[in-house]
């Protein structure tokens, strides 16, 4: 844990965002595909809640690259900046399926709308024609200390968005200030200048009142 901690305070907080954006969102889908693999199939809201993370993790090491590849701390910053939006979305995915579950409020209708029974032969056929729907959004798979996976991924993706939200905000007041000596370099040339124009108009061969000759 120390080596570790070593290493990330080597990196600037930008940098070590980008890393933890990409390692959770990466931990979280490797997760989430490991109990599909289990038979824990994923509703359409879950599978929506990893294209927020899919996405995460394609920002993550688009900012890494940035980073370190090609040393754009700009293109870096903007990255972070998009990773806060990304889990923005990700965390309200992952609240609006939490109040699903606990039914707070109703689910998209294709996977909360209860199965109707097959009373005929028609209704059979039917039945055999179309594809098989997700599990139901409002019944989780799955729990661990009362809290589900999407109750999870909203404590991850809340966190990660305050981190990338602050490292982002930390790099654009970093930027102003680093802007306001060069613009205030400018203006004391601006200023100089037009002392030295001024003093040059005041020069005594510009005085138009020679004195007379006795």
């Amino acid at each position: 844990m120390m080596v570790m901690y070593a290493l990330l305070a080597k990196f600037s907080l930008i940098e070590r965002t980008l890393i933890a954006g990409a390692s959770v969102s990466a931990f979280l889908l490797a997760g989430a595909i490991a109990f599909e693999k289990a038979g824990y199939l994923p509703c359409e809201l879950c599978l929506d809640q990893r294209e927020a993370h899919w996405t995460a993790l394609a920002v993550s090491v688009a900012g890494l690259v940035a980073a370190f590849l090609f040393k754009a701390r700009l293109a870096a910053s903007a990255g972070v900046g998009a990773l806060a939006l990304v889990y923005a979305l990700s965390a309200g995915l992952a609240f609006y399926h939490t109040g699903v579950e606990y039914g707070y409020w109703p689910g998209p209708a294709s996977c909360s709308a209860p199965v109707e029974a097959i009373t005929t032969i028609t209704g059979l056929g039917e039945a055999l024609g179309e594809k098989p729907s997700g599990p139901s959004c409002g019944e989780p798979a799955w729990r661990l200390f009362g809290v589900s996976m999407a109750g999870y991924n909203l404590l991850a993706s809340a966190a990660l968005f305050a981190l990338a939200f602050t490292a982002a905000a930390g790099a654009t007041r970093q930027a102003r200030q680093a802007r306001r000596p060069a613009a205030q370099s400018i203006k004391a040339q601006q200023i100089k200048a037009q002392a030295t124009k001024q003093a040059g108009q005041r020069t005594p061969g510009n005085d138009e009142n020679p004195a007379n000759p006795t």
